[in-house]
């Protein structure tokens, strides 16, 4: 049996445990996507690598989350469409499933025959058993907002930040990027672009 039609079994395996955990699996067959009520979505997709041969299918499985104001604001800068889903590379905040834990890089998983698929598919499976239930909770806006969980890192603030920009240049923004933030920062890209997109928001609100 070739790689391709293990791995493939391999990806089988998985949509039926992350359907389990509440995820979708989307057209395009590596990517799962569990989305809250205002649009935030948890991604989990399965990446090949270009490391891949005849003999051996090698990947990554990438783990990300998106906030709909954040990709509200992607889409309008790159003209893409409001049909269009997030994948995992949209994300603010990215992991990569490793062979013991989440990790910013990430370890490559191989499967060259069913035995070796069948192998990963447990480890895989253990993991995920593991992580999604500390992940699922990323998409209550509250817990990224009032509990700042440490699964996040130091890229925390500005997760709290797009979700409150959302409502527009309020005080709690304002003083989460110009007072809570460095000096240093208060001129830098992620705050200026966060802080225009708030205003952008609040002049449609006046539009309308």
């Amino acid at each position: 049996m070739s790689p391709q039609t293990s791995f493939n079994g391999f990806l089988e395996d998985l949509a039926v445990q992350l359907a389990g955990h509440g995820f979708e699996r989307g057209d395009e067959g590596r990517v799962f996507r569990q989305f809250s009520p205002q649009g935030d979505a948890l991604i989990i997709e399965v990446q090949p690598s270009e490391h891949s041969t005849r003999w051996e299918k090698v990947f990554y499985i990438n783990v990300a989350l998106v906030l709909a104001p954040n990709w509200e604001w992607d889409r309008q800068r790159t003209g893409r469409s409001d049909s269009e889903l997030p994948r995992h590379y949209d994300g603010m905040w990215r992991r990569r499933l490793g062979f013991t834990r989440l990790s910013p890089g990430g370890d490559q998983w191989r499967i060259a025959d069913d035995e070796t698929a069948a192998a990963v598919s447990d480890q895989v499976r253990r993991l995920l058993d593991e992580i999604v239930p500390q992940l699922l909770p990323l998409l209550d806006r509250t817990v990224v907002l009032d509990e700042t969980p440490d699964i996040l890192g130091p890229g925390a603030w500005l997760l709290r930040a797009w979700l409150l920009a959302e409502q527009g240049p309020t005080e709690k923004l304002q003083h989460l990027l110009f007072v809570e933030r460095p000096a240093h920062t208060h001129d830098s890209v992620p705050t200026r672009t966060v802080w225009n997109y708030a205003n952008s928001r609040s002049r449609k609100a006046e539009q309308h």
